[in-house]
C-alpha cells in the first residue's frame, strides 16, 4: 500500500538514525531542493553528513506527523550533533521528496516552568473537516497578535487564559505569554514577527513558518498550534537563527 505523505516524511527522517536514507528511496536523487542553509542542495549532501555526525549517539524520534496536500511535515526529537528539536517539511512529487525545509533548536532537556518539554503533549490530528478554517484562524492570529501586536484581539483566538505552552522560556497561560513578550521588549531584545511564509495544517494542528527577529538575531519561527472548538489551546515552537548569505551552503532561501 502506498505510504501517505506524513508517513514518507517520517520514514525519511528516521532513516538518518539507521543510515538507510539512500535505500529508503523516498528522495529524488537528481532533483532535491534544500532549504536548510547549512546543507548543500541535493541528496548526496545529506548522505555526506553521516560522515560528520557522531553516529554512535545519533537518534531520531518522530513525535508528530502530518500532511497537507503534497507536503508531509514532522515534529522530531533528535540527537544529531547535540540534543535537538526540529520541524522537517518535505514536498512530494511522483511519490518522492523533491524539496525540504526545516528548523532546528537545541533541546535544553529541562522542563519549562509549567513542567512541559518542547515535544510532549497531544500528537494526533482530528477534526479533519476543519483543516482550512483552523489554518485561517491560526494565520489570522499570527498576523493580528504577533505581527501587528493587536493584543486586544487575543479573545478572538483564546478561551480566557487557556494555553498549554511548550516554549522552554515560559509557562502556561495567555497572560504569561504576553507578559514574557513585554519583558523581552523592555530588555531591548524583543521577539518580532515580520512575515508569514507558509501555513500547513492537518485537522486541528497548524504549523506556521514566519520570519523575524529574536533577541537581536534574524530568525525563522516555526510555530505549531493545536486548535479546539475554534480556539488555540496548545503551542510548540522551534526558533533558529538564519545565517548571513555568505555563510549559506545553498542559494535556495530559508523559506
Amino acid at each position: 500500500m502506498e505510504l501517505s505523505n506524513r508517513d514518507k516524511a517520517e520514514a525519511i527522517q528516521n532513516s538518518i538514525e539507521t543510515e538507510t536514507l539512500a535505500e529508503v528511496g523516498l528522495i529524488n536523487p537528481s532533483s532535491y531542493k534544500q532549504h536548510n542553509p547549512h546543507v548543500a542542495t541535493g541528496l548526496q549532501a545529506i548522505l555526506n553528513l553521516h560522515e560528520q555526525m557522531p553516529m554512535d549517539k545519533v537518534y531520531t524520534n518522530v513525535v508528530r506527523k502530518f500532511q497537507d496536500g503534497d507536503f508531509g511535515f514532522v515534529h522530531v526529537d533528535y540527537f544529531l550533533f547535540e540534543p535537538t528539536v526540529a520541524f522537517d517539511i518535505h514536498r512530494f512529487e511522483n511519490g518522492v521528496s523533491v524539496e525540504h525545509w526545516d528548523n532546528l533548536q537545541v533541546n535544553p532537556k529541562k522542563l519549562n516552568k509549567s513542567g512541559r518539554s518542547m515535544t510532549d503533549g497531544k500528537t494526533k490530528a482530528k477534526d479533519h473537516h476543519k483543516t482550512e478554517p483552523n489554518k485561517t484562524l491560526v494565520k489570522n492570529y499570527v498576523k493580528d497578535i504577533l505581527i501587528d501586536r493587536k493584543i486586544e484581539l487575543a479573545p478572538n483566538y483564546f478561551r480566557a487564559d487557556e494555553l498549554i505552552q511548550h516554549n522552554p522560556h515560559m509557562g502556561d497561560g495567555v497572560q504569561e505569554f504576553l507578559e514574557v513578550l513585554e519583558q523581552w521588549e523592555q530588555e531591548g531584545k524583543p521577539q518580532v514577527y515580520n512575515k508569514i511564509h507558509q501555513v500547513l495544517g492537518e485537522g486541528n494542528f497548524v504549523l506556521v513558518l514566519s520570519e523575524g527577529f529574536f533577541r537581536g538575531d534574524h530568525v525563522a519561527f516555526y510555530d505549531l498550534y493545536r486548535v479546539e472548538n475554534d480556539k488555540i489551546v496548545e503551542h510548540w515552537d522551534v526558533v533558529e537563527r538564519i545565517p548571513e548569505p555568505e555563510n549559506r551552503k545553498n542559494n535556495n532561501g530559508k523559506f
